[in-house]
C-alpha cells in the first residue's frame, strides 16, 4: 500500500474504506447525524469531507485540525503495516 494525500474533496465512501476509524471520530462532526437521518446510503459516495463539515456548520479552522488527524491515522496505519 502507496502513501497517498487525503483531501478536504476526498468522499467519505473512499476515506472510511482507507481508514475506517475515521467514522467514529466524524462522529462528533455530524456524521452521527446523517445516520440519524437514515441517509447515509444515499450520500456516502458523493458527500466530501468538506462538504460534511459545510453541511454541518463546522469551520474551516476545524476542518483543517481534522483532516491533519486523519492523515495522521492513515500514516500510523501505513506504519502498523510495514
Amino acid at each position: 500500500m502507496s502513501a497517498i494525500k487525503l483531501s478536504e474533496d476526498t468522499p467519505l465512501k473512499e476515506l472510511f474504506e482507507l481508514v475506517p476509524e475515521t467514522r467514529n471520530l466524524l462522529h462528533k462532526y455530524g456524521y452521527s447525524r446523517i445516520l440519524e437521518l437514515d441517509v447515509e446510503d444515499i450520500v456516502i459516495d458523493k458527500l466530501s469531507i468538506r462538504g460534511l463539515f459545510r453541511l454541518c456548520g463546522i469551520g474551516e479552522e476545524e476542518l483543517v485540525s481534522v483532516l491533519r488527524e486523519i492523515q495522521s491515522l492513515y500514516n500510523k496505519k501505513l506504519e502498523d503495516k510495514l
